[in-house]
């Protein structure tokens, strides 16, 4: 999903969603198999021109900690070898989140952007008034891909929906239609309605593009799933392991206790066996 956006987000146009000081110049995998994260977004990474990678992480609820965010961020670091800023954007009713973690010799910090803090209302004016004289930059392209995660007082979330979707109809270049469809589906796809999706693909049509970003983020939400499965039964397998291999056990031990002379009773005492399964066993050994 990250390559289509290396297009999308060119320079220094995430300053219009409070990311500064980020010039762009391509992006990076993020995908890191060896480490084990728990998050429902897909991370971006992107190249800086002072040589820095700037990670970009979506949120819908409030981090607690940040030791996740370091766990990752470590693991970036030593995959390309270059300095991390982490940049965590925020989403729905937030007030505020954790930025550091003091882990003693380990010095952490992260940027907080609050997206529901931002003007939705002025950035769908501004939109409104650029594509009016002609003036569409690439700043209103990350504008418009974000606005639906900003705060609204004129207008409901719906509405501003719906306005959106109008507004990317009204662009006469397709190649920025693809951008949009590349920053909405990558940045923020799984926060979307399944209603919102297809009033988005209607608007956009099946190009090439959006059946390979769709079909990428349906692959990644397999793989997840594929993962969380093969995870969740190797722990079952394990733990049932570990109780099959206890009780043979102790019904080894209460085969020898048996040998030596032990009573019935004390047996079951002592391990814990039901009295069915050491009378069993007692009648194997006089058999």
């Amino acid at each position: 999903m990250a390559r289509h956006l290396a297009g999308a987000v060119p320079h220094e146009v995430l300053e219009v969603i409070g990311i500064r000081n980020a010039y762009v110049t391509r992006v990076l995998a993020a995908d890191l198999p060896r480490v084990e994260v728990w998050q429902d977004f897909a991370d971006i990474l992107l190249e800086l021109e002072d040589g820095r990678l700037l990670h970009l992480e979506f949120q819908t609820t409030r981090e607690p900690n940040l030791y996740r965010f370091l766990h990752y961020d470590a693991a970036i670091a030593e995959k390309y070898r270059r300095k991390v800023r982490t940049v965590v954007l925020y989403t729905a009713d937030i007030p505020n989140a954790v930025e550091e973690l003091d882990a003693g010799t380990i010095q952490y910090r992260v940027e907080n952007v609050y997206l529901n803090r931002m003007d939705g209302d002025g950035a769908l004016d501004t939109i409104i008034r650029h594509l009016a004289v002609d003036e569409w930059s690439e700043t209103d392209r990350v504008r418009l891909a974000f606005t639906f995660h900003m705060r609204f007082e004129k207008r409901t979330r719906d509405e501003a929906f719906s306005e959106i979707v109008g507004l990317i109809q009204q662009l006469p270049d397709r190649r920025e239609q693809n951008y949009i469809a590349a920053l909405i589906l990558g940045f923020s796809g799984r926060v979307l309605t399944s209603e919102q999706k297809e009033r988005l693909k209607e608007v956009l049509g099946m190009t090439d593009l959006l059946r390979e970003l769709l079909h990428d983020m349906e692959q990644e939400v397999r793989e997840k799933a594929l993962k969380e499965g093969l995870e969740q039964g190797l722990q079952q397998g394990l733990q049932q392991g570990l109780q099959q291999g206890l009780h043979q056990g102790l019904k080894q031990v209460a085969e020898r206790m048996l040998r030596n002379g032990a009573a019935l009773e004390y047996v079951v005492k002592m391990t814990g066996l039901p009295k069915s399964e050491v009378e069993e066993i007692q009648r194997n050994l006089t058999s």
